[in-house]
């Protein structure tokens, strides 16, 4: 156990009580206790002090001495200095290459810049009801960030735990504490809500809200799993639908799972009601796509008084309110998110804002869309005709087709109709006191929420689900939210340190840091052989004050 002084950003110094621990063949770091942070050199002294006197407390507490003497004469820095010269020429023994054979070779690299920020998080308490619950919590550990690492089912996991990180676990072992886990879903999503408010020295003032479907390798259908709408377009397997809330960073803000015959549109209020539960949101502006756009979702949120900007559904509005948008000469030049966008505000009848922009980047699309839906109807006509069998199950196509009992033809006038709103789009909102401009641009952070949901999905293989228990299901969830989690501060942390790299090159690069397993054969003494340390490893682990072993270390005599 000794002092470490980490020295920050700001220039203040982190001072903290650390003891080395063992993890399979593995030495970290673990805080004991932090002493917070300080400036003042007088300052910083005092505590260096008060925290040497308290290392003598702590020992003493586990080993205690006899009476007679005085603890500090064995638990001071002397006392271990010697330890430490003693590991030191140690490391110098001599060795025979000749009789050097490689073991195993397991990764520094998640561990080193995880496994300290799941703890700093407080996810290594999640499960603490008994004594027993710390062997519970470490297995929770162990798979989230083997989830970060490489996400594969909960057997291959304990599997790549053994090979990868020399982590033992028994499958069962971890079904069970999924077990647990699967009841502390409130928890967790406390546990982050509270560390993302944390984050943030401003006032969290906007919430991206949206919806994916998760779906399973089966047909079975039980309470959880359903049929429904599926937007992997996995239709004939069962599913469940998870709503996601997250800042405009893409920090996630809490989740909600619902069966999978769930429409999006009746997941918002259910979600916004939990939400008001664990912070004040009438101060909050909630940002979610189209889907959420109906007449009851925006009435209650009126009722609740949550504010919020929708998109709108432009094209199913009432005759008179779409002519007034299409009739309009009021359009105004305004730059939204670094493009020039014309902007106009109408009035609905329930008294809220309508906010139409037209974009000419987007006009490009939406005319490229439906040309090249279009060329393919093209090709699929004889004589003017089209069969209903090449287009029924195509949603695109239908909108520019009018379909008669046994054939369908291309509708010009719906064609004209739909080329009229290209480049426009609309927002609905309650917010009185915000410009045109400012609430365009909140809903277009929405790009950040489908990139979590893609960081979920791909990255982290969120789904297929392979459990078919719903407490195992949310157990899985929840972990893999826990991942999650930890990527968003990660990332949070990297930026303020200007190291800009993607998810993948940071899993990359961390898994890239490695040591090898090496037994002298003649001695029969056991060593630590770091991989070599990248220019970009360095940046990572200094962006977490993290340092690495750049040298052999001898593993202890009980290993060997």
């Amino acid at each position: 156990m000794f002092v470490r002084e980490d020295r920050k950003a700001n220039g203040a110094v982190a001072i903290r009580v650390v003891e080395s621990v063992r993890r399979g063949k593995k030495i970290v770091q673990k805080t004991v206790r932090s002493l917070g942070q300080h400036k003042d050199e007088r300052e910083i002294a005092v505590i260096k002090k008060a925290a040497e006197a308290l290392i003598i407390e702590i020992e003493n507490g586990r080993n205690p001495v006899l009476d007679i003497f005085d603890p500090a004469d064995f638990f001071t820095n002397k006392k271990r200095k010697v330890a430490v010269d003693n590991e030191s020429s140690a490391n110098e023994t001599k060795i025979s290459i000749p009789h050097l054979k490689e073991e195993g070779r397991f990764n520094d690299g998640i561990l080193d810049v995880f496994s300290p920020l799941y703890e700093q998080l407080g996810f290594d308490k999640v499960i603490c009801e008994t004594r027993q619950d710390a062997k519970w919590n470490e297995t929770l550990e162990a798979c989230v960030l083997a989830r970060i690492a490489q996400p594969v089912s909960k057997s291959k996991t304990t599997r790549i735990l053994e090979e990868n990180f020399d982590i033992k676990l028994d499958l069962d072992h971890v079904y069970r504490m999924m077990d647990h886990v699967s009841y502390l879903e409130d928890r967790i999503k406390d546990s982050v809500t509270q560390q993302t408010m944390s984050l943030f020295k401003r006032k969290i003032d906007v919430l991206l809200f949206d919806v994916t479907t998760l779906y399973f390798e089966s047909i079975k259908q039980d309470d959880l799993k359903r049929y429904g709408f599926s937007k992997d377009c996995k239709f004939n397997q069962s599913q469940v639908v998870l709503a996601l809330m997250t800042t405009t960073d893409g920090t996630p803000m809490g989740y909600e799972l619902f069966p999978g015959n769930t429409s999006e549109g009746k997941t918002l209020i259910n979600v916004v009601k939990t939400m008001r539960e664990r912070f004040d949101l009438e101060h909050v502006i909630l940002v979610a796509d189209r889907a959420m756009f109906n007449k009851d979702n925006l009435n209650q949120m009126d009722e609740l008084k949550v504010k919020y900007v929708v998109a709108a559904k432009l094209r199913s509005m009432s005759k008179g309110q779409k002519k007034e948008i299409l009739d309009s000469q009021q359009f105004r030049i305004s730059e939204v998110c670094g493009e020039v966008h014309w902007t106009n505000e109408f009035t609905t009848l329930e008294n809220r804002r309508l906010i139409v922009s037209y974009s000419s980047d987007r006009a490009r699309k939406d005319r490229s869309d439906r040309e090249r839906i279009l060329d393919k109807l093209k090709k699929k006509e004889k004589d003017g005709k089209l069969k209903i069998t090449d287009i029924v199950n195509n949603q695109g196509s239908r909108k520019f087709i009018t379909c008669t009992k046994n054939e369908a033809t291309v509708n010009h006038d719906k064609i004209a109709n739909d080329a009229q709103w290209d480049g426009l789009h609309g927002v609905i909102t309650n917010v009185k006191d915000a410009s045109c401009r400012e609430l365009l641009t909140r809903y277009r952070d929405l790009w950040k929420i489908e990139e979590a949901f893609r960081i979920n999905k791909h990255d982290m293989k969120l789904r297929p689900i392979y459990h078919w228990k719903p407490e195992r299901i949310r157990a899985h969830i929840a972990i893999c939210y826990i991942a999650f989690a930890l990527l968003s501060y990660a990332k949070i942390k990297l930026r303020e340190n200007k190291v800009n790299v993607s998810f993948e090159v940071l899993r990359d690069e961390l898994l890239k840091a490695q040591s090898s397993i090496v037994r002298d054969t003649n001695t029969n003494a056991l060593f630590s052989m770091p991989s070599k340390t990248t220019e970009l490893q360095k940046e990572i682990y200094r962006a977490f004050n993290v340092t690495r072993k750049q040298t052999p270390t001898i593993l202890p005599a009980t290993l060997a």
